[in-house]
């Protein structure tokens, strides 16, 4: 499929619901984006593209500034069945590829889950594909609130997202037999709960300093600073960017206003 201004790097995955994910490349400017294009020709169009609409604008809204959560840079369409967004991207791989997740890599999943539910939002679908590790071991967490629209879920909470999250740490995660039977055994229900039982395994296990999952804790304040100076990054990123489409737009008015005087005399 041809999308105009981007080269399509590789496809990440698709499923039964008519999502296709794409890593993509800007012609110009050769950034790295994820693509998520929805195929709505076999769906009652005109109610699940305003509600496609809808998400992707909340979603924009909302989540405008997180370093586990990715923005959305642009919602468009290829046509009237096939409707797309563009969210900014880094080079890496889906969790599926990058695999295993290290203890701190949960806690950004956790915090992202967290992030999420403070500001009302259910994810609804996380899963491996939806979990981008970048080549700097960063996690970025994608696709929420897309289940509800796509596969018609009327009833997705805060629950839910917990239950899922866990599935992933179990398959995917370095953390002990124990500690993950632990999870199942208390079930934890938010966010915080699921932090509060891997910071008591840790306790209870008298795991040293040098331990990953004990690590994991302490490196929690490094992380913070990390996600400030991230925030920081791409915001300077896309204050350059607005800078240079403002230069450009001041010298196409300056030119037409030459050429206007030019004409008048």
């Amino acid at each position: 499929m041809d999308i105009g201004g981007f080269d399509i790097k590789r496809k990440l995955f698709s499923n039964d619901f008519g999502l296709s994910v794409f890593e993509v490349v800007e012609i110009e400017t050769g950034r790295t984006f994820i693509l998520r294009l929805v195929d709505f020709s076999n769906k009652s169009t005109d109610f699940k593209k305003a509600q496609w609409n809808q998400l992707q604008n909340e979603y924009r809204t909302t989540i405008s500034d997180y370093s586990h959560l990715s923005c959305i840079e642009q919602v468009a369409k290829v046509d009237e069945d096939y409707l797309y967004s563009l969210f900014d991207g880094e080079e890496g791989g889906t969790l599926s590829e990058k695999g295993p997740l290290e203890p701190d890599q949960i806690q950004q999943l956790i915090a992202a889950l967290r992030h999420l539910h403070d500001h009302q939002m259910i994810h609804g679908s996380i899963s491996p594909e939806n979990i981008w590790i970048t080549t700097q071991e960063r996690v970025i967490l994608y696709g929420a609130g897309e289940a509800k629209v796509l596969e018609g879920k009327p009833r997705l909470g805060a629950v839910l997202d917990i239950r899922q999250l866990i599935a992933v740490i179990q398959s995917f995660s370095t953390l002990s037999e124990s500690i993950l039977e632990q999870l199942n055994l208390e079930g934890p229900m938010t966010a915080e709960e699921l932090e509060q039982i891997l910071f008591r395994a840790e306790r209870k296990a008298g795991i040293s300093e040098n331990n990953k999952l004990a690590a994991f804790f302490e490196r929690k304040s490094i992380t913070q600073k990390a996600e400030a100076a991230e925030r920081e990054r791409r915001k300077a990123e896309k204050g350059k960017h607005r800078r240079a489409n403002k230069m450009i737009i001041g010298g196409v008015i300056a030119t037409m206003l030459i050429l206007t005087v030019y004409c008048l005399f």
